[in-house]
């Protein structure tokens, strides 16, 4: 786990006072608070879909280095089948006919189960993007402030 480095844009070191805590969004497939990140060596980060969107590119000027303590619990969804049993926010999901088209996950639920933190590789299944309908990059979603490392300069 400490070794992999991730990358936070839009600030320009982490404040552990300013992490917000994990809260299951109403309206959303995406919780209230965490960090984001992307590892630095992801095929599609979140500077990539900056990048690509010409979204939010003012938040690539400013950015900071962490890796996670060695007892970090990480969550690693590579596909669509990665979330069957995971507890799911059901008023947010969003069916065609019998299909389901959005998943949206109980945030609260899964870090009171004893995850850290929820890894999304989206380069690994294409049906991510579209169940998890705004995790547009490959990403990490940092759920618990105490397992962040930051990088030292």
């Amino acid at each position: 786990m400490g070794t992999t480095k991730y990358i936070h844009y839009g600030s320009s070191k982490y404040e552990a006072l300013k992490f917000i805590p994990i809260k299951n969004e109403p309206i959303g497939v995406k919780p209230q608070g965490g960090l984001w990140a992307s590892a630095v060596d992801s095929q599609f980060g979140w500077k990539d879909w900056c990048e690509k969107t010409a979204i939010f590119p003012e938040r690539l000027y400013e950015s900071f280095l962490f890796t996670l303590k060695e007892d970090t619990n990480i969550l690693y969804i590579n596909s669509r089948n990665d979330m069957d049993g995971l507890p799911r926010n059901k008023t947010l999901e969003l069916s065609f006919e019998t299909e389901l088209i959005w998943i949206s996950l109980d945030f609260e639920k899964i870090l009171a189960d004893g995850i850290d933190a929820i890894q999304l590789n989206l380069s690994n299944d294409d049906d991510l993007y579209f169940v998890l309908y705004g995790w547009d990059c490959d990403s990490i979603l940092i759920m618990n402030k105490d397992i962040i490392v930051p990088e030292v300069l």
